[in-house]
């Protein structure tokens, strides 16, 4: 690019330094509530397909799964069983 504008610099590199700094920072906290799943003691409302959860065995079990805690993911119609965490977590 060139240096039109007399900076040292090729036009538009500091716009895109930070644009970059802040699609980073966006980045960053993308996926972060995913990392911690808090066990829920009802079912949320109007879940989706795909959406994951954290039963907490106790209070919600709708894949009856003995009492225990369990990430389940809804499939549309129903949740489904992915991982047993193997207590109550209520």
């Amino acid at each position: 690019m060139a240096d039109e504008q007399g900076t040292g610099e090729p036009d538009g590199a500091f716009a895109r330094q930070r644009t970059g700094a802040a699609v980073n920072g966006i980045l960053d906290n993308v996926g972060a509530a995913t990392r911690n799943l808090p066990p829920q003691d009802g079912e949320p409302s109007g879940p989706e397909v795909g959406d994951l959860a954290v039963q907490d065995g106790g209070n919600w079990d709708p894949v009856s799964n003995a009492g225990n805690g369990a990430l389940i993911i809804y499939d549309g119609t129903n949740w489904q069983l992915v991982v047993d965490i193997g207590s109550d977590l209520s």
